[in-house]
């Protein structure tokens, strides 16, 4: 159980009573629980599990401090942990089996076998599982042999426990640490969390330490958020999880957060779709939030002020209340107002010379494509100035700068061409899990999944060039399928013969009628005339023996956001894959293409 900042009057320990030597002998250590909140949905993911002494000595400061002097540190550390256990073990069946973080020292690995014993007897003894815990390395202590932490921390893993590091970017949660424990989660130290949405220089540190996560497989975790602004300046930039007095302080038992709380982090959030987030293509990630100046204080001597006092400024937005009017940039303040040396700059010429009073200003929602267009259209002098970033009510966001937009543009366009099948150039999984993604947050939205019957066996009969123009016919038929069901339809190319059509609106019966026509005509052309006349094409089995196969046909199964009551797209493609088999029932027995709506209503937590 880790230490956390919260201190009060009423925490500190009254002169007398036992001291930590007995506190811990009669494990009076009491944990309480702090929820890590998935701010996708407002559901806990884990709870943190927290260390609280007796009343005379209740709070976790006083608690180590005392067992630091006392030279008992690893006692304190593995009665905590015992504590911990004790009260996981305690609740309830349905909270035992959801997961818990629990705070493990460095020093806990200078005797490994302590650390095993506990971490393998008492669980058996309280009937718990490793699945359900997660070891949160804290940083209170160095690391002495990296080699050997190494080693155990595998072991840990290779047993079931998955590893947290606390507290990253203070105290001895550095680089190293990270690097050797390889963390399934990294909690990022309240530090960096505090304030953020007014530090440019914190946001960069954290939307770089999202996509880091990212690369290796790590979910971020921001630690000691307490207010909204931080909340929406963390989901901002992609933070998915977040824990802090926010949400709730430590309580006795794990609770889920208040619907109050619920409803605001909700509605505070919804306008950011965090899964287009997950791929950074609208530009509202990229946006940093930026120093501002009243429309009333955009006078020379204001602006100079801001400038000298803070020389990594580049840039001022002049603000209406919430709303950005106008810009104003060091390099243009200052060449307009440059005077004789000795002169005060605001004394040479009005500010107001320099001011932009129609930026380019576009939403956070506007694609980072759209936007470098947008850019690169201004006039050479305009041409460098950052972009300001509004939501969609007009309230500023922050700016972006030109380097920003092409260095993303560039990467967009290098993971599209990585991204889209060589084969039909249409998009691939990446684009697909995130149309699906964005569909789920629609009401009446369809999903519709193709793919070829007996495609393989034509494969085999015809051959591969064949084959592929086959699948070409596939996907020029439900590219016109696309354009009829609406200009926001999106077409995707899974591989093979596997194709994902996702509307944004219900699609009709007649619709995937007309598709399932047009498909078993433009078919014909690739098929010799002798099969087309019998009605089904010669192949070989996995025996070698020949066998009459009937022509290729398409299935497509259609499955409504309606009838998935769940967040998550494995869900709904699982459907698919379910419905899929029935429609192929359907095509096997009529020789014909078809389709079928999923009518089944799914629950999925």
């Amino acid at each position: 159980m880790n230490v956390d900042p919260e201190r009060h009057d009423h925490d500190l320990p009254p002169a007398g009573g036992p001291g930590v030597r007995a506190v811990i002998a009669r494990d009076l250590i009491v944990p309480h629980f702090q929820p890590i909140v998935n701010l996708y949905n407002g559901r806990v993911l884990a709870w943190e599990i927290l260390a609280r002494g007796p009343a005379w000595m209740h709070s976790p400061a006083e608690l180590f401090d005392a067992a630091d002097a006392a030279g008992l540190l690893p006692e304190m550390d593995r009665a905590c942990r015992k504590a911990a256990l004790r009260g996981v073990a305690s609740l309830p069946a349905p909270l035992r089996g959801r997961r818990f973080f629990v705070n493990v020292s460095p020093t806990a690995f200078a005797d490994p076998r302590q650390l095993d014993h506990l971490l393998g007897v008492e669980l058996k003894r309280q009937g718990l599982e490793e699945t359900d815990l997660v070891l949160e390395i804290t940083e209170r202590d160095s690391i002495k042999d990296y080699g050997a932490f190494e080693r155990h921390l595998r072991e840990l893993c290779d047993q079931g426990f998955q590893i947290a590091l606390d507290d990253f970017g203070a105290g001895h949660s550095g680089l190293l640490t990270l690097v050797t424990c390889s963390p399934h989660y990294l909690k990022l130290d309240m530090s960096l969390s505090r304030d953020i949405h007014r530090h440019a220089y914190k946001q960069h540190l954290v939307k770089s330490l999202v996509a880091f996560a990212a690369s290796v497989n790590t979910t971020l975790i921001a630690e000691g958020v307490e207010t909204w602004q931080e909340l929406e300046t963390l989901a901002q930039f992609g933070v998915r999880y977040a824990q802090g007095f926010l949400f709730a302080r430590p309580a006795p038992a794990p609770l889920d957060l208040e619907d109050d709380i619920r409803h605001e982090q909700r509605k505070r959030l919804r306008r950011f779709n965090y899964r287009e987030l997950d791929l950074n293509e609208a530009v509202g990630p990229l946006a940093i939030v930026c120093t501002t100046i009243r429309e009333r204080e955009k006078r020379g001597e204001d602006i100079d002020r801001i400038f000298r006092r803070d020389p990594t400024i580049d840039h001022l937005v002049i603000v209406r209340g919430e709303e950005p009017t106008g810009l104003i940039t060091r390099q243009s303040y200052y060449a307009k107002t440059s005077g004789p040396v000795g002169y005060p700059l605001h004394q040479w010429r009005p500010a107001e010379g320099a001011a932009r009073l129609a930026p380019v200003v576009v939403e956070d929602a506007m694609s980072v494509t759209t936007v470098t267009k947008l850019a690169m259209e201004r006039s050479a002098e305009e041409l460098y100035d950052p972009v300001v970033v509004v939501d969609g009510s007009g309230k500023l966001i922050g700016t972006v700068t030109i380097r920003q937009l092409m260095v993303r543009s560039t990467a967009l366009e290098v993971q599209s061409a990585q991204g889209s099948n060589p084969l039909t150039g249409l998009p691939g999984n990446r684009s697909i899990e995130r149309w699906i993604l964005s569909a789920m947050e629609q009401t009446g939205s369809c999903v519709l999944y193709a793919d070829l019957d007996r495609f393989k066996e034509y494969n085999d009969r015809y051959g591969f060039i064949r084959g592929d123009e086959m699948i070409r016919c596939v996907a020029r038929v439900l590219s016109a399928t696309a354009a009829q069901l609406s200009p926001e339809c999106n077409l995707g190319h899974v591989g093979g013969d596997d194709f994902v059509i996702v509307s944004p609106t219900p699609v009709a019966n007649e619709a995937l009628e007309a598709t399932c026509r047009a498909f078993d005509q433009e078919k014909r052309a690739l098929f010799e005339s002798r099969d087309l006349a019998l009605g089904c094409f010669t192949s070989l089995d996995r025996q070698g023996t020949e066998i009459a196969v009937p022509l290729v046909t398409l299935s497509i199964a259609a499955v409504s956001r309606e009838v998935v009551e769940a967040d998550h797209p494995g869900v709904l493609a699982q459907m698919a894959a379910s419905l899929k088999r029935k429609v192929k029932q359907v095509t096997a027995a009529t020789g014909r293409s078809a389709f079928l709506f999923e009518r089944r209503r799914v629950f999925a937590p």
